[in-house]
């Protein structure tokens, strides 16, 4: 069945970064991935800058660079069964429908795990975190506002961030706030896919921050009381991704099932390049 399975690979791997999606805004990095495996290096200190030097020679001084290998994460999705019956009684291809919905759920899971990564766990010296400024809602939870990405455009411009380079990756909840704020600026930025410097994204599994200490909560725990969700803010040259192998498991004609039995497994990681330029706003109670 080898045949079959270079259709199911052919149909997963297709789109898998795609082109709306803000993780296509980052550096990818799959070209060194070896063996499920990037290799990189820290580079080291910088060099020192003489005013108006008058010894010479110049002092000489050797970059040391620190090797890393980051070991790409496994993410597999769960098994499908599609039974023999199903498949003949379906008025559509119900295998490759299968295979679309494994898919999109592999490209929300790493986008949910980029997105977690690429957010600062606080408020920093390179890595600002806002609270959002705006009056209350019906829920208690203050609105974010034009106002609220133009501090943080002004944070980023502080740190000689090329402007060229902002990404905005917007909750629904923000969205909201900022349609409530002003209709014909919402679809202004909406239709210019700009929101001042930002280039625009919307995604549902963004992070979570705890209000209470400001800190961006563990990836993968419970919703708390008074966790809002955060939208994110980055310099597409901060962000990486890499791609590895992408691998389908199938059981065929299985006696057990009465169908054919398929899974797939995605090597994958993002992370933050230096931790630098990267922020994010989040609701304050």
């Amino acid at each position: 069945m080898a045949i079959a399975k270079e259709l199911w690979l052919s149909l997963i791997m297709e789109g898998m970064v795609p082109d709306t999606s803000f993780l296509s805004r980052s550096v990818d990095m799959s070209e060194f991935v070896e063996y499920n495996k990037l290799n990189l290096a820290e580079a080291g200190v910088d060099p020192n800058v003489l005013i108006d030097n008058d010894t010479f020679p110049v002092p000489v001084s050797q970059r040391n660079d620190i090797p890393k290998e980051l070991l790409l994460h496994t993410f597999d999705t769960e098994n499908t069964v599609v039974r023999n019956i199903e498949e003949k009684e379906a008025a559509y291809a119900k295998m490759e429908s299968v295979i679309r919905s494994h898919r999109n759920a592999l490209i929300k899971k790493t986008s949910t795990f980029a997105a977690y990564n690429w957010c600062p766990v606080k408020d920093g010296d390179f890595t600002p975190v806002i609270v959002s400024s705006g009056a209350a809602n019906a829920s208690g939870v203050k609105k974010v506002s034009f106002e609220d990405f133009l501090d943080m455009e002004a944070k980023f411009r502080a740190l000689d961030v090329d402007m060229n380079t902002l990404v905005a990756v917007l909750n629904a909840v923000h969205l909201a706030d900022l349609r409530k704020e002003d209709i014909k600026l919402y679809k202004d930025v909406m239709s210019s896919g700009k929101l001042f410097s930002f280039s625009i994204f919307s995604f549902s599994g963004l992070p979570y921050f705890d209000t209470a200490t400001g800190q961006k909560k563990a990836y993968g725990s419970a919703k708390g009381a008074t966790d809002t969700q955060a939208s994110l803010v980055y310099s597409d040259k901060e962000v990486m991704r890499a791609m590895g192998d992408t691998e389908v498991f199938a059981k065929y004609k299985d006696p057990d099932q009465r169908g054919d039995v398929i899974g797939f497994q995605q090597r994958f990681t993002a992370y933050s390049i230096r931790n630098k330029h990267i922020g994010a706003i989040y609701s304050g109670k």
